[in-house]
């Protein structure tokens, strides 16, 4: 909770155990003395070719060394690509601060010779400004990115082969990563995540088998590095949280590729890495999914150097600059920053440090006050504000000194729901989570969703809520005030702004080559001497000269996923229930509006439907319901079975009443959000020639009256649901939201 996506306020020591736990060898939860682990819903194979009762780290090294980038949809690639072109930028920034020239000096520059000593340099750059992105789970890129980056010359990788090797570095670290993240490390402070996104990360480049994928696994997962808050908060020291763990990953590749050995059940073992690094062992998180949980489109991406827990923050300051014009720091009495717990704990660590213009660049990332006074009185937020001149500014200190930080328990209530960066681990550890939440903070068990909230099965809409509001009053009265749901860049996309907008400005704005972004943007058509260019010209510093390519013929291009036209096409489906979303989120919402012109929020979320129409939690609720029983249906049709469709227990009063009364608002839509997610999924997988599938529906109508029974095409199911349905009341929800509250 409290803390950058990191850790509690206090590691788990024998002083600190949540009520009931020890110190001995306990087998985690779900686990027998074997060391087995369950097989999942409804005992059935998990899709990695291994035995169910298979160690999760030869599972894992079964599935992620065949794993091919047609696997993956290209809404998934579209991610990566991003990724790539983010952390690149990231990369540019941390070299050209000052930080980034001494970490230069020490251990040399990205473009060297050797890729272990060229990624140990990388990964210390990409996290210096903490300007790397986030998923679930995990500050995924300083490995999965940068391993595959610094081997794809020496290893003569292709596009599509690059492309491949992060993916499955992105999808192996999430997923440890996720099986840990109830406990005392999280983001960046998760050094093990780099310990499975280097070995997968290298070892996919080198198309290894999944024997050396298990032992190197189980050789670093053996030795995982320990961060401890006093370096990591306020000092350089931070800078090897991911640059180790890199380093032994890559040696755990060497040792397992000449026949050494790891202990392939380290992860969930009674005396192995989930019972001294997790709370709450989630070892089944690793698992979920394959194939089709894509943790990669989870990610968020950055537009300002700074924790996640900040970003909004600093949005709204940005926003508010422009109401400030024409006046100065002597001018601001107060600014008080609400958030949720993520952002009020973070800013309980950071006051712990002496934080001035002499402190390190560690200690003003998590700063809070000074991110948001430079974003007020400058507009934005760059790298540059993160060395001298600009932080020996006094007018900055002056106003970070009036910046107050308040505690809003709706805004953690909305971060909890999300995906990330805990929302997932939470529902998988079900009724274990509140006692976890409750042992670190009180506050936040209070802002918990229900427990009966089930793990979410499709990312696709996966959500990081982190959201903020700022307050500016001024001497003269006035009060200046601005609002965001979640920070530019979080996953949702909800601020209107494509990933690959984002990722292309911050890589231009870095000093990057044009021409390395339009490579990137067809990567997966390059040949290997196309990627050595692209590496060299991405990060290229101003004393390194890139030539111009040879003229030549350009490398074919592979057409990607052959499985096109067998699938059901959901693009109108997809369009519809993203509409959607939009709609449901405004509604819980309630249409509060920035005040950055000084005037007060308007009030919103208008409960005034149409005569006899229903209202907003109905509709929420009627849809959450519908979607569920569109998901059974498609199992079946997916299944071969014989399928049905019932409306009734979407219409039944009794159920909507029981759903509407027991939850609020959020709740409702987050139902909808994945509800939705796990309908369209499933639609994905049906091929085409099941759209003829007869389904026998019968559709009853508000008071329980039949109004159609017979067969129906399940392609026709889903052109209504897309066309017709869910356009409709996505139109009601709006029409609600623009009516003026009665008085």
């Amino acid at each position: 909770m409290p803390g950058p996506e990191t850790a509690p306020p206090t590691q788990a020591t024998p002083d600190n155990l949540l009520p009931g736990q020890d110190t001995s060898d306990a087998l985690p939860p779900g686990q027998d003395a074997s060391g087995a682990l369950p097989q999942g819903p409804g005992g059935g194979p998990d899709g990695t070719g291994a035995p169910a009762s298979a160690a999760v780290f030869r599972r894992l090294a079964r599935w992620g060394s065949r794993l091919d980038l047609d696997d993956a949809p290209d809404r998934v690639v579209a991610h990566l690509k991003s990724q790539i072109l983010s952390q690149l930028g990231a990369a540019r920034a941390g070299y050209a601060h000052p930080l980034g020239r001494r970490i230069t000096q020490a251990y040399g520059n990205p473009l060297q010779d050797d890729p272990k000593h060229a990624v140990h340099s990388l990964s210390m750059a990409t996290l210096c400004l903490d300007f790397d992105d986030t998923a679930y789970a995990g500050h995924l890129s300083h490995s999965t990115v940068n391993v595959p980056l610094m081997y794809a010359g020496s290893l003569g990788l292709d596009g599509r082969q690059l492309l491949t090797s992060v993916l499955a570095a992105n999808e192996t670290a999430a997923r440890v990563t996720a099986a840990a993240t109830l406990g005392p490390f999280r983001g960046q402070t998760a050094g093990h995540t780099h310990l499975a996104g280097a070995v997968a990360g290298r070892l996919r480049a080198e198309n290894a088998c999944a024997d050396i994928w298990a032992n190197a696994l189980g050789m670093a997962f053996s030795v995982p590095t320990w961060s401890l808050a006093r370096g990591f908060y306020s000092t350089d020291a931070k800078l090897l949280v991911a640059a180790v763990p890199v380093q032994i990953g890559l040696s755990a590749c060497d040792g397992a590729r000449f026949g050494l050995t790891g202990p392939e059940d380290v992860l969930e073992h009674p005396q192995g890495f989930l019972h001294r690094f997790a709370d709450i062992p989630l070892p089944e998180e690793a698992l979920a999914g394959l194939g089709s949980l894509w943790h990669t489109e989870t990610f968020s991406y950055k537009i300002h150097p700074g924790s996640a827990y900040t970003s909004a923050a600093v949005d709204c300051a940005v926003e508010l600059h422009g109401a400030l014009e024409g006046s100065g720091a002597g001018d601001i009495a107060e600014v008080v920053v609400e958030g949720s717990i993520f952002t009020a704990g973070l800013d309980r660590i950071a006051r712990r440090h002496r934080i001035g213009p002499g402190s390190s660049v560690a200690a003003l990332n998590f700063s809070l006050p000074y991110n948001v006074a430079t974003a007020l009185l400058t507009g934005s937020l760059l790298p540059a504000d993160l060395a001298h001149p600009a932080v020996d500014r006094p007018d900055r200190w002056e106003v970070a000194a009036r910046v107050r930080v308040e505690h809003d328990p709706a805004l953690s209530r909305q971060a909890l729901l999300a995906t990330a960066p805990l929302g997932q681990a939470l529902r998988r550890a079900g009724e274990r989570a509140e006692a976890w939440v409750r042992a670190i903070d009180t506050d936040a068990a209070d802002t918990l969703p229900p427990a009966w909230l089930e793990p979410e099965t499709d990312f696709r809409w996966a959500t990081k809520n982190l959201g903020a509001r700022v307050t500016v009053r001024l001497r003269d009265g006035r009060e200046l005030r601005a609002e965001r749901h979640s920070a530019v860049g979080a996953a949702s996309g909800a601020d209107g702004v494509d990933h690959a907008t984002l990722a292309r400005a911050k890589f231009l704005a870095n000093g990057g080559d044009p021409e390395a972004v339009d490579l990137l943007h067809r990567l997966e058509t390059l040949g290997p001497e196309e990627v050595r260019r692209l590496v060299r010209l991405a990060l290229a510093g101003p004393d390194d000269h890139v030539g111009r390519p040879p003229a030549g013929p350009r490398a074919a291009g592979h057409v990607r996923d052959t499985r096109k036209g067998t699938a059901m096409e959901t693009a109108v489906l997809e369009e519809a229930y993203a509409g959607l979303i939009t709609a449901a989120t405004g509604a819980a919402l309630g249409g509060r509006e920035s005040a950055a012109d000084g005037r007060d929020s308007a009030p919103g979320g208008g409960e005034s439907p149409l005569p006899g129409e229903r209202g907003t939690d109905w509709t929420l609720a009627h849809i959450a319901l519908s979607d569920r029983l569109l998901s059974s249906t498609a199992r079946q049709v997916l299944g071969g079975a014989e399928a049905g469709l019932d409306n009734g227990p979407a219409m039944d009063p009794k159920a909507i009443e029981e759903l509407t009364s027991t939850v609020d608002r959020d709740v409702l839509v987050e139902l909808v959000r994945r509800n939705a997610a796990e309908f369209v999924g499933l639609v994905a997988r049906i091929r085409q020639d099941q759209q003829a599938t007869p389904v026998a529906v019968r559709l009853v109508g508000d008071a329980g009256q039949e109004l159609f029974s017979g067969a129906v095409p399940w392609g026709e199911i889903v052109r209504m649901r897309a066309e017709d349905h869910i356009p409709g009341h996505t139109e009601r929800l709006r029409r609600i939201a623009r009516a003026p509250r009665e008085s």
